[in-house]
């Protein structure tokens, strides 16, 4: 609220040190704030205080006058000016004004009838400097005017302990304030200066470099783990591009270069209609084949930059799986497998890119084909777990060697290393995908025997 604040009003341009004299400014009109309610509190719990005192006095002097006479009344008077503390003033007044004790040389017209009534005297010797007084009095017998008043030296005594604690207080802070930004900047240059030197790393080409991170809760922490984590993806996702660029000059280059073999048959002037036609449906395959690949590729693509995620609806994954293994039998039983599926009971309903499961567990189907061999039983199920679905593929097959099965997601590998299987290697890449899609993830796990694939989406 308070940035909103300040951005609205043009302060969120303040340079560092405009913003250092502002916020220097702000703490010290806040003291002197503080100071003016401070001040304010003490002066009139003071000045209570006296009056209490000083009403109290006045009306013992008068009780002992009414009891004991004006002559007593007197010596008590001469008596509390001797012994007064500072601040106190006593004086007692004939009828025709005349001083008979205490320190108030004259009788005032302010005096008569007071009540904590301010009155500016002059004390003696004259031509000194005048001070104002709270006075009350009284009329005692005889006529006579008793004056008991208090001046303002405790007020001033307590003013200047509050400017000079203030004062005393301010260098503190000020000293403390220094010391903490020098140490808090020294902190904070460091942590700067770390971030800043994996930045430079990474433009130097090291995307392995990481910001160091101390602490995840404090804020250079909470940079540090979400710039370690945006440089992890970047760093997979450039890995992974090259490995794509790599792979496809590699896997593009047989089918081109076959392709530009069959038309150039196909344009030989020997070549009979036969063998040109021939040559022609040759090409048109190693095209059908390098689109295929081609447009795996974007469904990758697509799938792990979240794109898809807007073709994304409720599905009920057993129909699906049910369809998918209905359309891959034929295939299966072509390869001299079986095929297994029992339906759930009840609908399994996830919210599912339809197309993208549909090709990811056509590709797990498919692959199962390819790899489990002949007489194999291939085993279909959609399982729950909570939040999560897993729809599993699993043969009886030879399996994948140990030192394989971390591979056989990456793309364009293919475990048949003389490639005369067909397929682009992509198949398993992009069920993963589509799994990182739906939150989840594909495990290749051991069927003991075979291979038991397992696509984890998660329900919402």
């Amino acid at each position: 609220m308070i940035g909103k604040v300040l951005r609205a009003l043009g302060w969120g341009r303040f340079s560092p040190p405009v913003f250092v004299l502002f916020a220097a400014v702000l703490v010290i009109g806040a003291s002197a704030a503080a100071l003016v309610v401070v001040y304010r509190t003490g002066e009139r719990i003071i000045l209570e205080r006296e009056r209490a005192e000083t009403l109290a006095e006045r009306d013992l002097l008068e009780e002992v006058a009414y009891e004991q006479g004006i002559p007593t009344v007197t010596t008590s008077v001469q008596r509390r000016v001797r012994f007064a503390a500072g601040g106190e003033h006593y004086g007692l007044f004939a009828a025709n004004g005349r001083a008979l004790a205490g320190d108030l040389p004259a009788f005032q017209p302010g005096f008569r009838e007071a009540d904590w009534k301010l009155v500016r005297v002059r004390k003696p010797p004259k031509g000194a400097a005048r001070m104002t007084l709270h006075v009350v009095s009284a009329i005692l017998p005889g006529d006579v005017s008793l004056v008991v008043a208090r001046d303002q030296s405790n007020l001033r005594q307590f003013e200047r302990s509050i400017i000079y604690g203030f004062l005393a207080a301010l260098a503190i802070v000020v000293v403390a304030a220094l010391l903490a930004g020098f140490v808090m900047n020294a902190l904070i240059l460091r942590r700067v200066d770390a971030i800043a030197a994996t930045a430079e790393r990474i433009a130097a080409g090291d995307l392995s470099a990481r910001s160091p991170v101390v602490d995840r809760h404090d804020p250079f922490g909470r940079v540090g783990a979400s710039l370690n984590g945006m440089l992890e993806r970047i760093e997979a996702l450039m890995t992974g591009m090259r490995t794509v660029t790599d792979s496809l000059a590699h896997d593009l280059r047989s089918p081109l270069t076959r392709m530009k073999g069959a038309l150039a048959r196909a344009l030989h002037p020997d070549a009979t209609e036969p063998e040109r036609l021939d040559a022609i449906e040759a090409a048109h395959g190693e095209i059908d084949r390098t689109l295929a690949t081609l447009s795996a590729m974007l469904d990758i693509a697509r799938a792990e930059s979240g794109l898809s995620r807007d073709m994304m609806q409720a599905v009920d994954l057993g129909l699906l799986m049910a369809d998918v293994v209905e359309v891959f039998a034929p295939t299966l039983e072509d390869a001299g497998q079986s095929v297994q599926f029992t339906p759930p009971a009840l609908p399994v309903i996830a919210l599912a890119h339809e197309t993208l499961v549909r090709q990811a567990v056509g590709n797990l189907l498919y692959n199962a084909s390819l790899y489990a061999g002949s007489g194999a039983t291939v085993t279909a199920s959609v399982e729950e777990a909570g939040d999560t679905i897993r729809l599993v593929v699993a043969d009886t097959g030879p399996g994948i060697p140990a030192d394989q099965a971390g591979r056989v997601q990456e793309r364009f590998v293919r475990l048949d290393p003389a490639r005369t299987t067909q397929g682009s290697g992509l198949g398993l890449a992009i069920a993963a995908a589509c799994a990182k899609l739906h939150g989840g993830v594909l495990l290749i796990e051991d069927n003991h025997p075979g291979v038991k694939a397992v696509l984890e989406i998660s329900r919402a």
